[in-house]
């Protein structure tokens, strides 16, 4: 998936919690899905064609089909950008490096309650012997 252009600019509050719907779905959605999934919020039709509107010229999702749905047609959506891409933009955003990558994982560990440390330390390890892999081939 494609990383957010760095002219492209920060989600709204509303935005990210679209993004996440697509992110916790697997599938490629249609508004009227989105609008059944997120029932509990007061988005109607109208408000959502906005926020897709403008998800798409951020470059966070794309048209990907188009389905029948009763007897019209619906575009579906599916996000370009990962949750995991996102994030990198908004912490780099703030200033914080690649320098800083070791010390931003140190701090995860320590944020991370007991069960997850030790998952998230055999996560970090497994990186660290990815890249060293992927040095060695590449020399």
């Amino acid at each position: 998936m494609a990383m957010m252009r760095k002219k492209e600019k920060h989600l709204t509050n509303t935005e990210e919690e679209l993004m996440e719907i697509f992110w916790a779905n697997k599938a490629p959605l249609t508004s009227v899905e989105i609008l059944e999934i997120s029932a509990g919020r007061s988005w109607n039709g109208n408000y959502l064609h906005k926020m897709l509107r403008a998800l798409l010229k951020k470059g966070m999702i794309e048209v990907c089909g188009i389905v029948q749905s009763k007897t019209q047609y619906a575009r579906q959506f599916r996000p370009v950008v990962t949750k995991e891409q996102y994030a990198a933009k908004l912490v780099m955003s703030k200033g914080i490096s690649i320098n800083s990558l070791a010390d931003v994982a140190v701090a995860m560990v320590d944020e991370a309650d007991g069960s997850e440390e030790e998952k998230l330390i055999q996560q970090l390890e497994e990186i660290i012997q990815e890249l060293k892999n992927k040095e060695t081939m590449e020399k």
